[in-house]
């Protein structure tokens, strides 16, 4: 990073980083305590790019000064923070001096004790939250972290988030430190102990376990479920069977289920498939039915993932009609194939 895209805070902080810890605390003995609070609060926010070899350099030719070695440096941790302030100020002085630092440090970043964790944890704690208090988390973390744990969510969750995101009015101060000292909790108690089964995961399970049944087995375990659980057995269904494996799908079957699907729909389903599925679909259809939808997918531009994913559970409808009405049987997990 370049030297002037840093506050005087930071380049004083990048700097004074380079230098071993008594050198920093000859220096810090002549600063005002008022600027002490601001300077320390720099050195522990730096980020790595901003002291590495280059920017120090850089600071040193603005300073006007030449070190003998120039060397890059590393962000401190608390304690060696803390250690530094107590050779300069003494341990009374250099305690009273920290809180200030952290209660500073608090205000501007609630969620910071929490930031050094993975994202996936983040995104495990924040999954037994509401939306407006998982956006309000998610505002208050480091964009590039926000970034990681949104990737990690559904779709439909991760656009309700940003939407929050964008019109957001933050709470009291003392509402955030609650939440936030929730959530740092949570946050430990996950990574401590076994993370919670996901049902989707289980689902998937109970679906490769039916791929590997006789036809009657599946069908009476279905028809079970469905009488309890009506919502679960449909899932199970989509999970034996999923877009990609219309890859696989024999020529009369697949002819069967685009004899029911519009070229729109279908080229619209198209829309960032894997090359075998496209393949195993554009050779079932006759040379005009494949040139429309070939128009069709070029008419229609970029097209948003719902739009995608909603003509692909139409083709996949058709699909599971014909598995349900004994019209085509899928290949069964590790079933031999002869012709």
């Amino acid at each position: 990073m370049a030297t002037r895209e840093l506050s005087g805070a930071q380049k004083a902080a990048a700097f004074l980083l380079s230098l071993d810890k008594e050198a920093a605390a000859n220096v810090i003995k002549n600063i005002d305590e008022k600027v002490i609070v601001e300077l320390v609060e720099a050195m522990g926010r730096l980020e790595p790019e901003m002291v590495n070899g280059e920017s120090v350099k850089a600071l040193e030719r603005e300073f006007i000064k030449s070190l003998r070695k120039p060397r890059g440096s590393r962000v401190r941790s608390d304690d060696e923070l803390r250690t530094m302030l107590e050779q300069t100020l003494g341990k009374a002085q250099a305690s009273e001096l920290f809180k200030k630092i952290q209660q500073r440090l608090l205000h501007e970043r609630p969620f910071l004790a929490i930031e050094k964790e993975p994202a996936e944890l983040i995104c495990k704690a924040l999954e037994r939250e509401s939306d407006p208090v998982a956006a309000l988390v998610l505002a208050h973390l480091d964009p590039s972290l926000s970034a990681e744990v949104l990737g990690l969510m559904e779709g439909e969750r991760a656009l309700a988030m940003v939407r929050r995101m964008a019109t957001l009015i933050p709470p009291p101060f003392e509402t955030l430190v609650a939440i936030a000292q929730d959530l740092e909790a949570r946050v430990r108690e996950i990574a401590e102990g076994p993370l919670p089964p996901n049902p989707t995961a289980r689902l998937r399970t109970i679906a490769e376990v039916l791929n590997f049944s006789q036809p009657e087995v599946e069908k009476s375990v279905l028809d079970g479920i469905h009488r309890d659980e009506p919502k679960m057995a449909t899932e199970i269904r989509e999970f034996m069977f999923t877009w990609d494996n219309l890859a696989d799908l024999d020529s009369r079957a697949m002819q069967k289920v685009l004899g029911s699907i519009d070229t729109r729909t279908l080229a619209v389903s198209l829309k960032g498939s894997s090359a075998r599925v496209e393949a195993n679909v554009m050779a079932n259809l006759s040379s005009r039915v494949r040139d429309m939808v070939k128009d069709e997918r070029e008419l229609a531009g970029p097209m948003s993932l719902r739009d995608v994913s909603t003509a692909r559970n139409e083709v996949l409808k058709a699909v599971r009609g014909l598995i349900e009405s004994g019209e085509f049987r899928p290949a069964r997990a590790g079933e031999d194939l002869v012709s």
